[in-house]
Parts: C-alpha cells; sequence; structure tokens
C-alpha cells in the first residue's frame, strides 16, 4: 500500500522531528550530567576541606585538653616540690648523707618538670609585674623601687603560660639611714 506523496512528506519530516528533539534532549541531558558531575565534584572538594578542618580543629582542641590536664596535676605536684626544696636546705645545714639523696631526688623531679615544659620564673632583682608576681610586702632596700628583693614561694610557667604566680616582697626604695 502506498501512501500519497504529501503523507509520505508529512511522515518523513515528523520523523525528522522526532530526531532533531531526541537528539537536542540527549545533548541537554548530556550537559546537565556535566553539570551535575561538576556540581557534585565540587561538592565533594567543599566536604573534603571542611572534615580537613574539622581534624586539625579537634587535633588542637585535644592537644590543650592535654595540656590543661598536664597542668593541673603539676599545679598540684608544685607544692611538694616547695616542700622537697626546704628539706633540702634543712638536709645541707644538718645531714650531708640526707642531702646528697634529697638532692637526686630533686634534680630528677626537676628534669622531669622540665621535660614537660616548667620552668622557674626568675624574679630577684626584676621589676614587679603584678601578672605575674603578687606582692605580698614593700620593705625599703638597696635595690631601687618596685625591684623584687625577696621570693617567698617560687612561680613557675608551664611553656609559655603561668602555672603559679611568685609570691615576692618588693622593694620601697632606699633604705633611710634614720633611726
Amino acid at each position: 500500500m502506498d501512501l500519497p506523496k504529501e503523507e509520505k512528506r508529512e511522515l518523513l519530516e515528523e520523523q525528522q522531528k522526532q530526531e532533531k528533539l531526541a537528539t537536542e534532549e540527549h545533548k541537554l541531558l548530556k550537559e546537565t550530567d556535566t553539570q551535575r558531575v561538576s556540581d557534585l565534584e565540587d561538592m565533594l572538594k567543599r566536604v573534603q576541606a571542611d572534615f580537613d578542618n574539622f581534624r586539625k580543629r579537634y587535633e588542637k582542641e585535644k592537644e590543650e585538653l592535654i595540656e590543661q590536664g598536664s597542668a593541673m596535676i603539676i599545679s598540684k605536684m608544685l607544692p611538694v616540690v616547695d616542700e622537697l626544696e626546704h628539706a633540702l636546705n634543712e638536709a645541707k645545714k644538718h645531714n650531708a648523707k640526707e642531702h646528697a639523696a634529697l638532692e637526686a631526688t630533686h634534680k630528677n623531679l626537676m628534669k622531669l618538670l622540665d621535660g614537660e615544659g616548667i620552668r622557674e620564673m626568675k624574679c630577684i632583682g626584676e621589676s614587679f609585674d603584678p601578672y605575674k608576681h603578687e606582692a605580698i610586702k614593700s620593705e625599703p632596700s638597696d635595690l631601687p623601687e618596685r625591684k623584687i628583693i625577696l621570693v617567698l614561694k617560687k612561680g613557675y610557667y608551664m611553656h609559655d603560660r603561668i602555672l603559679r604566680h611568685a609570691i615576692v616582697i618588693v622593694s620601697s626604695g632606699k633604705k633611710s639611714n634614720e633611726p
């Protein structure tokens, strides 16, 4: 059965339209897929960056918590260090054997604290700093005013932070010669 020329032509045009639409649709899908892949890659990069930032923040917070825990324990040990130093000074006056044993213990303890980043504040002759020192008294001395003349309780740093403030006596200026 032969179709008239007019119908054949219409069918052919319809078929060409369908093919053209299919090609354009395929093109659009391809472009959409490419855009989608690009968007997904971008999202993946952001998620990776967020995760990396989270990991770094977690590590930093973990280190800070460990340092805070260490600082808390070491702060509680400092009175023991003070007592050991007091015993060491007394043994020096009275008993050489005890002094040698206490000195070895003190040396090992200070080496351990040094390994944890603990260091003693140097105060004598320094200017009084209310952020590092706690002055409980001022006395006349040969040193200029506001200079530390005596340390009653040593201060300590942990790395660059103050672990314990030094308790000190500060100079109030030159001694007067008046009675």
